[in-house]
């Protein structure tokens, strides 16, 4: 499995669009910058559409003409951006004589938050072709399979109007945890990634409090609680990996000086394009 991290920063951005903090003020002067996050797998599967897809697409050489899927964690506008999302259905916007008629579609895997934003935003879109956007509502538990992966929808703990979610993700023996947008993770949730009988290669943990306590989001706290339950229940071996994504300036900390940080952990700090391999 190919895991290709396209932006790994918070809502607003590193630095943040307008925002005049020391953080941010020194990660423009040491160009240190983070995008906003979203990730691609296998380069056909795209979790969450970013407001940056398009030039991190160009910066990192991403072919999205090649994308299949678009499974989003949730509504908020940084990881669904429904504008972009609708030119996919806009057949003048998105011209495929590479596809048949049939398969001209995108499925798109969302809570009913996010399936019930899109098509609001379809309904404001006079040219959008609904037919090329295929909508399928997640449930916690409920798996799906698409392009030879293996999603299994576990609810977050983030926005407590809405059902969110984080992944587990397997392709044959491969196993993904993919865990941001959120904070500590409910019981119930961590019950059911016990449940799965999965030994995780990879996690990657929402970093966005940095070395704040959590709240909808994880910090480093958090994410050393989720690394020890894994470990204790089974669900990781020594080889596992941990990276660390969303990361924003809440702490007042630097990417450089968070990675150091967290490498203390065990941790690697997720950085715009960087690519596993699962």
């Amino acid at each position: 499995m190919k895991l290709q991290y396209l932006g790994t920063g918070g809502a607003e951005g590193f630095p943040g669009m307008f925002c005049a903090c020391r953080a941010c003020r020194r990660a423009r002067e040491q160009k240190q910058y983070k995008a906003r996050s979203c990730s691609l797998i296998n380069d056909s599967v795209l979790i969450d559409l970013s407001p940056d897809l398009y030039v991190q697409s160009l910066r990192f050489d991403a072919d999205l003409t090649a994308v299949r899927a678009l499974v989003v964690t949730h509504s908020h506008r940084d990881h669904l951006d429904l504008f972009g999302v609708c030119l996919r259905a806009r057949d003048g916007a998105s011209l495929r004589p590479d596809l048949s008629e049939a398969e001209n579609r995108l499925p798109v895997f969302g809570g009913e938050k996010v399936l019930a934003a899109i098509r609001a935003e379809l309904d404001n879109q006079p040219h959008a072709n609904r037919a090329r956007l295929e909508l399928h509502p997640l449930r916690p538990g409920a798996s799906f399979r698409v392009q030879g992966l293996e999603f299994y929808p576990i609810e977050a703990n983030h926005k407590p109007d809405e059902q969110c979610f984080i992944f587990a993700v397997r392709e044959g023996q491969n196993w993904l945890l993919y865990a941001n947008d959120t904070g500590a993770l409910p019981q119930k949730s961590l019950k059911a990634i016990c449940g799965l009988g999965a030994v995780f290669d990879v996690v990657s943990m929402d970093c966005a409090r940095g070395t704040l306590p959590g709240d909808g989001h994880m910090g480093l706290a958090e994410n050393i609680a989720l690394r020890d339950f894994l470990r204790q229940n089974g669900c990781a071996k020594e080889t596992t990996r941990y990276y660390l994504n969303h990361f924003s300036h809440m702490c007042g900390l630097l990417p450089d000086e968070m990675e150091a940080l967290a490498a203390k952990q065990g941790f690697t700090l997720a950085r715009d394009g960087m690519t596993l391999t699962i």
